[in-house]
């Protein structure tokens, strides 16, 4: 099954007199890169943090904010700033009078400036606050992992369909393939009737030549490593381990064998398909940058 790195998930822990809650955002990234956020004197929880976000991510942008707020039930769970009140309060009636408004601030306006009230913040040791990070972590972990999961059924789904369509185009590629020879056969032979030469070239040179340019349009290696990774990238799809990058990887060892085949084949319809099956193999490696 395959996980999408994008995802969210939030947890609260309950102390004694205080909460603490945790957040977590993940996005696609190409690596794994981690971001602890939170009040200063929470960073000797980090490591700790980050580790264990490491044990269940394994790839992505992930951002983690911890806040720490008192029990709303013991104490006054919200700070007000007179002083900032009163000042813009103060300028906000300067510049009404000033610009001939007849109504000065109101306390609804004054209340919508950041700062004059915000969320008291409980003081709170970190060590022994740790179990209740962890709580807090652990679930926010659990609900950013069924939306990942979620997202993931999502990617793997539409790529089986679009995997799908990629296996009829090789089959198709190597169908077309085993006609090629018999193909120039005909070419020549119309041009040598074109020119007037039947029974002036001989069949032993005729089919010299065929070979010859059937070898050198030859595309049964490429179709070969075509299936090795289609067979590589089905597999990769059903597994339970993080396999973005490999996806990504043989993605692009298909697209090189397309590449040659392209421009080895003479076939109009094999033309076609190569076409096809570089559109798909596009919205493919669009859908795997999102896969951990």
């Amino acid at each position: 099954m395959l996980k999408s790195m994008t995802g969210y998930g939030r947890g609260t822990g309950h102390g004694a007199g205080y909460t603490v809650g945790v957040e977590i955002r993940s996005v696609n990234h190409r690596f794994r890169e981690i971001a602890i956020r939170g009040p200063r004197e929470w960073l000797a929880l980090e490591d700790d943090l980050r580790r264990a976000v490491a044990r269940e991510i394994s790839r992505g942008r992930v951002d983690v904010y911890i806040s720490v707020l008192p029990d709303p039930t013991v104490g006054d769970p919200a700070i007000l700033d007179i002083a900032l009140a009163r000042a813009v309060k103060k300028a906000g009636d300067a510049l009404a009078a000033d610009l001939g408004f007849p109504d000065g601030i109101s306390l609804r306006d004054i209340l919508a400036i950041p700062g004059v009230v915000r969320p008291q913040e409980a003081a709170v040791d970190p060590e022994v606050a740790r179990p209740v990070v962890k709580r807090a972590l652990d679930a926010a972990l659990r609900m950013l992992a069924a939306a990942r999961r979620r997202e993931g059924e999502r990617l793997e789904e539409d790529a089986r369909h679009r995997f799908s369509h990629l296996s009829r185009l090789v089959e198709e590629i190597g169908l077309l393939a085993a006609d090629v020879p018999k193909e120039y056969r005909r070419r020549l032979e119309e041009k040598m009737q074109e020119w007037n030469l039947p029974g002036v070239v001989d069949a032993g040179r005729i089919a010299v030549e065929v070979a010859m340019l059937a070898d050198r349009a030859s595309i049964e290696e490429e179709i070969v490593r075509l299936s090795s990774h289609l067979g590589q990238f089905e597999a990769a799809l059903g597994s339970r381990e993080a396999v973005g990058r490999r996806l990504e990887f043989l993605l692009q060892e298909m697209f090189r064998e397309f590449n040659t085949i392209g421009a080895k084949a003479c076939s109009a319809e094999i033309a076609l398909r190569v076409v096809d099956a570089k559109t798909v193999l596009e919205q493919l490696r669009e859908q795997v940058q999102n896969v951990e």
